[in-house]
């Protein structure tokens, strides 16, 4: 009268095992890795516009990385996720891109309450709601992460076009986007009103992330 119910128990048991051995390799196959900040960069590039525009001359700005992770999800990219950080007063003109004599005054200028506003703002990040993916071949992806970017306490919604490698360290990610300075809560700046910074901007990225470094 036992053995029926036994091998029921027996069989449960053993589809509980396979269950759980499913869900134990799926946890394998994510991969937790944190962004390295030296070999990752975010630069913004302004134009200008305004009747003497002429005059005036392009922004290019080095926003570095503070931290950032990145989950990765073997065999199903659109379940990954992305977060980064970043400091606003850490935001500097890129070296070379325009006369030295200048880059104190518009660093200021970023930095201030006009702008960035540091003082009140000092963080600026981006934390991924949800990410498309295409196979592109290899160990390449093509992605479209969606997120929140927060500026001067202001959440807006970007898409975020992406080309990605996998490797056996870890990934890199390149890409670039369009954004408006007003969708930011940032009027542009302008001199005197004749030479203004363009509303709409270039954001370029390289972000690396690899795996943690292993504690001994």
């Amino acid at each position: 009268m036992l053995r029926p119910p036994t091998r029921l128990l027996t069989r449960l048991l053993a589809g509980l095992l396979l269950l759980t051995a499913g869900a134990t390799r799926a946890r394998a196959e994510d991969a937790a890795l944190v962004v390295d900040p030296a070999s990752s960069h975010v630069r913004l590039h302004l134009g200008r516009t305004g009747l003497l525009k002429f005059m005036g001359h392009e922004h290019h700005i080095e926003a570095p990385l503070a931290e950032g992770r990145v989950l990765v999800v073997e065999g199903d990219p659109a379940r990954s996720s992305v977060h980064l950080r970043f400091e606003s007063a850490k935001l500097a003109i890129l070296p070379g891109s325009e006369p030295a004599g200048d880059i104190a005054t518009v660093e200021e200028r970023m930095r201030g309450p006009e702008v960035l506003d540091v003082a009140r703002f000092p963080q600026i990040a981006f934390a991924s709601t949800s990410v498309r993916a295409e196979p592109t071949g290899g160990s390449g992806f093509r992605l479209v992460v969606a997120g929140t970017l927060t500026l001067r306490g202001r959440a807006v919604t970007v898409e975020v076009p992406l080309e990605v490698v996998q490797g056996a360290g870890g990934i890199q990610a390149r890409g670039a986007l369009e954004l408006n300075l007003r969708d930011l809560g940032i009027e542009p700046p302008s001199v005197a009103g004749v030479v203004k910074v363009a509303n709409r901007f270039q954001l370029e990225f390289q972000v690396q992330a690899k795996a943690p470094a292993a504690h001994p």
